[in-house]
């Protein structure tokens, strides 16, 4: 089993949770608003790697997201470096700094990672608009507009044919199940991880002709 989370920063906003079987089958969908819901949906399917789009570390130096603390990036940049890479390859993400606009879903998400990991889960980072990307194209509008939607939906059928779901999806559970994709992908050695150790990899998959 391979679960996908496309985390939300407060619970006021459920979470879009997908699980794939190695067969590509939807094992369970679902929105969970606490993280002691999405804690439970990830043990009750029991997965083999569960994968984040959430950063689930900070830089380096850093202790906190809180300007008011005095810590500070070792490197000086902004952000991490697997952020920093992905502005490179042309896949820009939200980057993890004390302005982060995605505070609270950082910390969130370095919480639920530590619960997931006590309860002996492997968990990984994953970006699916690079995973998309790498996979699918460069969408032709954004994901939230209907001729996103709409490629978005298209794409995925082709990726998971036992998905008959797949209509039903609105863009978040279209990212959910392509964090579990990478999931699977990354438990197949057909990932790539950007990023150094030491301020956390984001796992894409491998670079296809597509991308």
């Amino acid at each position: 089993m391979f679960f996908g989370i496309d985390l939300t920063s407060s619970p006021r906003i459920a979470s879009a949770c997908l699980c794939l079987d190695d067969e590509l089958n939807v094992i369970y969908q679902g929105r969970q608003e606490t993280d002691d819901g999405i804690v439970e949906a990830v043990r009750a399917s029991s997965p083999l790697v569960v994968a984040m789009d959430a950063p689930l570390c900070l830089p380096q130096g850093l202790c906190c997201l809180e300007q008011s603390c005095g810590c500070q990036s070792f490197s000086g940049l902004k952000g991490r470096w697997c952020e920093r890479e992905l502005a490179r390859l042309g896949m820009p993400c939200y980057f993890t700094t004390k302005r982060s606009i995605i505070k609270d879903m950082v910390y969130r998400g370095i919480r639920l990672k530590r619960r997931l990991e006590q309860a002996g889960l492997v968990v990984v980072e994953v970006y699916p608009y690079a995973s998309k990307v790498r996979l699918l194209g460069r969408p032709p509008a954004a994901k939230s507009t209907r001729q996103g939607i709409e490629w978005l939906r298209g794409k995925l059928k082709r990726l998971l044919p036992y998905a008959a779901e797949v209509e039903t999806w609105d863009h978040d559970m279209c990212d959910a199940a392509i964090a579990a994709y990478t999931a699977l992908l990354y438990r197949r050695g057909e990932t790539e991880a950007l990023g150094k150790a030491e301020d956390g990899f984001i796992h894409v998959p491998l670079p296809s002709e597509r991308g």
